[in-house]
């Protein structure tokens, strides 16, 4: 149990750092390029004709690639308030329960759209699908979607065994209330 919960946790920390900043910096060129198409706008009157285009989908691929490191620090899909009520009442062992079952319903939830996206993907490769300056080919976004999602899942399969294991040791005891869990 041990070497796996050590596993998951350098999983964990690479798709972290990694994902973490290649979201961070599709963010941070997409925010410079859409301050540059205002200036371009408003001070040259011009603009890139696929540029609203490459803002949205890039702008939403960077948010898809971030799901999974909101996943990692478990601030994704989070309802705290009733877990937060049955910790202060006492109701630990549900409290560990509730963390198993949630986790096991995110894997579950975002492996299936993951896994359903593939018809789209492969609608999008077929048909040559582009976005409305016909300059942006589709399937690429459509990737980085399904990946996001399939990497939310295979991180919350992994919390899930984590949870299973800290229910089992029955770490739910000694534990303090997160400030934020995904419950």
């Amino acid at each position: 149990m041990d070497s796996f919960l050590a596993f998951s946790q350098r999983a964990k920390d690479w798709i972290d750092r990694l994902v973490g900043w290649v979201s961070a910096v599709m963010l941070l060129l997409l925010t410079l390029f859409a301050l540059l198409e205002i200036v371009r706008r408003y001070i040259f009157g011009v603009v890139f004709e696929w540029g609203q285009d490459a803002l949205i989908v890039g702008m939403v691929a960077a948010v898809a690639l971030y799901f999974g490191v909101t996943q990692i620090r478990r601030s994704h899909l989070v309802m705290n308030a009733i877990i937060q009520l049955l910790h202060s009442r006492g109701h630990l062992r549900v409290v560990g329960a509730l963390k198993v079952v949630v986790s096991a319903i995110i894997m579950v939830f975002c492996a299936a759209i993951g896994i359903t996206g593939w018809p789209t993907l492969s609608y999008a490769l077929d048909r040559d699908l582009t976005t409305y300056s016909l300059l942006i080919p589709l399937w690429p976004f459509y990737l980085i979607l399904m990946f996001g999602f399939l990497l939310m899942s295979f991180i919350a399969a992994l919390q899930l065994i984590e949870d299973i294991i800290g229910f089992i040791r029955k770490d739910y005891l000694d534990e303090d209330m997160e400030i934020t869990t995904d419950v």
